[in-house]
């Protein structure tokens, strides 16, 4: 069933990006599309180990609605991993935990634009904030640290399998088509909310850094 309800969102969240991406063909001068691939340093809140020492993959599209102003509304479609592990330089100090997300994402975000370029009809630096929706597609966990009543393990059951998230971000625009990116990502909606599952255990709230290239069609 969660297999099905995924696939569900998978889909939904391809074919309006791609809509909106052709679109961008018949009205270019209000849409632009592009591509996206980098990396996520992570960690969570309530685990006891410290520092964004879990990276993981992201990756998808995005498609831009621009006016003549330098406000623009954005929305992509991603794959995201995310969690937590011990330090990598120093995993003997931390507990012997890990943790390991598989999402997609759909952000949405209105970014504002400076530095405008003549030449190619762009700005050359935008920051943004926003919204984003995940939709949990696989979590495991390593526990050594724990009692095993205690475990994570026995926990992942009880993740939330949706994710609300807010989000803050910078791009570089390097030429006309690509582009360098910062974000940082924080959970609205807990992995896991102990008081609802009657459980006593930490609240885990996950957030992270995105660095990231992206691509523009247009």
């Amino acid at each position: 069933m969660k297999l099905e309800k995924t696939l569900i969102y998978l889909r939904w969240g391809v074919l309006v990006v791609l809509g909106l991406t052709c679109q961008a063909e018949l009205t270019a001068q209000r849409f632009s599309a592009g591509l996206i691939a980098g990396l996520n340093a992570c960690q969570i809140d309530g685990d006891d180990l410290a520092g964004f020492d879990k990276v993981g993959l992201t990756g998808g599209i995005k498609t831009v609605i621009e006016f003549d102003s330098p406000w623009k509304v954005n929305m992509e479609f991603l794959y995201s991993e995310r969690g937590s592990r011990p330090d990598i330089f120093n995993p003997e100090y931390d507990p012997d935990i890990e943790i390991s997300l598989k999402y997609i994402e759909l952000p949405v975000y209105i970014s504002l634009g400076d530095w405008w370029q003549e030449e190619g009809k762009y700005h050359k630096m935008s920051a943004y904030a926003g919204l984003s929706y995940g939709r949990l597609l696989d979590a495991k966990t390593t526990d050594y640290y724990n009692p095993a009543e205690e475990s994570y393990d026995k926990l992942v059951q009880y993740f939330s399998e949706n994710d609300l998230s807010w989000l803050l971000g910078a791009t570089f625009r390097m030429s006309k088509q690509w582009g360098v990116g910062g974000r940082y990502t924080r959970g609205i909606i807990p992995l896991l909310d102990p008081e609802k599952h009657d459980l006593a255990t930490n609240k885990l709230v996950s957030y992270f850094l995105t660095f990231r290239f992206e691509y523009y069609f247009k």
